[in-house]
């Protein structure tokens, strides 16, 4: 039986998602006049990059700043975190990267704000084009990351505390344990299926189709570091179908 007061509260993440990817996607706009800008700035940052110039790693906070942050605060369900963004605009990319990262602690209880920090990656060759594919990225990141943040600390809700897997994590990364697992992990089934549902809702597309898209990014029956088989996707799908019920999801 769906829990009314679980509708009602997924309905106000869904709401606050909407808003801070609609100020996201706003700022994203905004930054392309680095292109247009001679030393290649926006918001006091070098965001901005030629052929042939050196382009910092992204996600290295020692060279490469965000050009956005905002402290989030939504009393309705209740919420709190830093939000920051970055952005990079590079010649020749051919590509759209995002990523995101909830950064949390790990405790049930703590006074220590949570931060999610947003990334992409843009050639500025296709913009604006780009923006619907940005958006749907931004939509599903939020929801993904707000997933993470109330599973412990700050802004643990009830029966969802869920106990560090960092170990794990670290030996998938190290390809000491199947690619496959990271999609296992009791945190990652939660955020993937919720954001991938709030997803489908925005974009109007049947929840099964959404899902296997995303999967299918990941499958190589090559074997290639950072990739899972069909048969492990197969796994990956019989497990987050036992998970459904609870999270209030529909059938896929």
């Amino acid at each position: 039986m769906l829990s009314m007061k679980k509708i009602l509260l997924e309905g106000r993440y869904d709401s606050s998602v909407t808003n801070l990817s609609r100020i996201l996607l706003g700022v994203i706009k905004d930054s392309y006049t680095a292109v247009t800008n001679p030393s290649g700035e926006f918001a006091g940052e070098k965001i901005y990059f030629k052929q042939g110039e050196r382009v910092p790693t992204i996600d290295d906070d020692a060279k490469f700043k965000h050009i956005y942050f905002e402290e989030v605060e939504n009393d309705n369900i209740p919420l709190e975190f830093y939000l920051t963004l970055k952005v990079q605009w590079i010649d020749g990319l051919n590509d759209l990267r995002k990523g995101g990262d909830a950064f949390n602690d790990d405790k049930r209880d703590s006074d220590e704000l949570p931060l999610i920090e947003i990334r992409f990656e843009i050639d500025p060759a296709e913009y604006p084009n780009v923006l619907s594919e940005i958006a749907m990225e931004l939509r599903d990141t939020l929801r993904h990351e707000i997933e993470h943040i109330t599973q412990s600390g700050w802004n643990l809700k009830a029966g969802k505390y869920m106990q560090s897997d960092q170990s794990v994590r670290n030996k998938i990364q190290q390809m000491e344990i199947p690619t496959y697992r990271y999609f296992t992990l009791p945190k990652e089934i939660d955020a993937n299926m919720l954001g991938l549902y709030f997803q489908a809702k925005k974009e109007r597309k049947p929840f099964s189709t959404v899902i296997n898209n995303y999967l299918n990014a990941f499958v190589s029956d090559t074997q290639q570091p950072g990739t899972m088989s069909s048969q492990e996707k197969e796994k990956v799908l019989t497990i987050w179908r036992k998970r459904l019920p609870a999270l209030n999801l529909p059938r896929f």
